[in-house]
């Protein structure tokens, strides 16, 4: 399951309209103020000779006394520009966090599809449409829309020296990245979200429309970087095949963690698996499962 970060003990829970308006999604009421930075705001001054100076009677001197405050508004409001953004920010991570929390404790307990978003967001004290704003779907409390999986393959690929195979590169990384799996909270994870996805059709169904789009990427790169024509099946065929070790990889994992085995065992296990299957993608299958 994803873990957020621990937020600090002292962090006071926003009630559902500070994580709406933390969302950006509350709706101003009939009397709320437009923002001091607007171009409709009644206190912005135009400079004279602009397109939007008004060409009528000229408008008189302010009093003393606005002249004064003038400045002091200034500050005021630059001091909440550089301030507000960034507490804004923080206060929709921390209701994220709440969420995915709630929603990973539910899961654990009680399996992702007997769960409610209503549930979740009682837990994580917020209304179901806060929930919705930060995910759309469901199934995003479980995954990711866009896996850091995703750009760290594809990364890989690009990065890689000069005489070296995408299967190489790829699969090195992806052999490199399994293997760190035996440390213990990497572990816990891992057994985690095997119970949920494992115990869910609709989990295991978005699981491999993930794969899927991972798949399409790297064939995609792959196609662009050796200008394949339309059609030519060498970067589809290599790009399952490396997306094929990722997956058998992870599926092993999960098996060894729900069979208690962690730590350096996990680890040394998975990467010996993970070097034989590197060395089948590098130099063929020619040679494997010969029937004798």
């Amino acid at each position: 399951m994803i873990h957020p970060a621990d937020l600090d003990a002292g962090v006071e829970v926003a009630g559902p309209a500070d994580d709406q308006v933390a969302d950006g999604m509350a709706e101003p009421g009939p009397g709320a103020a437009t923002e001091p930075a607007t171009a409709f705001a009644p206190e912005a001054a135009t400079e004279p000779g602009t397109a939007f100076a008004p060409e009528a009677a000229p408008v008189p001197p302010p009093a003393p006394a606005e002249v004064e405050e003038a400045p002091a508004r200034g500050r005021r409001r630059g001091r909440r520009a550089l301030r507000g953004p960034g507490l804004r920010e923080r206060r929709r991570q921390e209701t994220r966090a709440r969420i995915v929390e709630a929603a990973a404790e539910l899961f654990a307990e009680r399996g992702f599809d007997a769960v409610s978003v209503v549930e979740i967001a009682q837990r994580a004290g917020v209304v179901e449409k806060t929930v919705f704003n930060h995910f759309p779907v469901k199934e995003g409390l479980v995954f990711e829309a866009d896996p850091p999986m995703r750009a760290a393959v594809l990364d890989a690929v690009r990065r890689r020296p000069a005489g070296e195979s995408v299967a190489a590169a790829a699969g090195s990384f992806v052999v490199a990245a399994m293997s760190g799996l035996g440390s213990e909270e990497a572990a816990r994870g891992v057994a985690e979200m095997a119970v949920v996805i494992r115990g869910s059709r609709t989990l295991q169904v978005r699981e491999r429309e993930i794969l899927g789009e991972l798949t399409s990427a790297l064939a995609g790169l792959i196609a662009e970087e050796t200008a394949a024509e339309p059609g030519s099946l060498e970067p589809w065929l290599a790009a399952h095949a490396v997306l094929g070790l990722y997956a058998g990889l992870l599926e092993l994992a999960r098996d060894r963690v729900l069979a208690g085995v962690t730590g350096p065992a996990l680890c040394a296990e998975l990467h010996a698996r993970g070097e034989r299957g590197l060395a089948l993608l590098q130099f063929g299958l020619a040679g494997y499962a010969k029937r004798r």
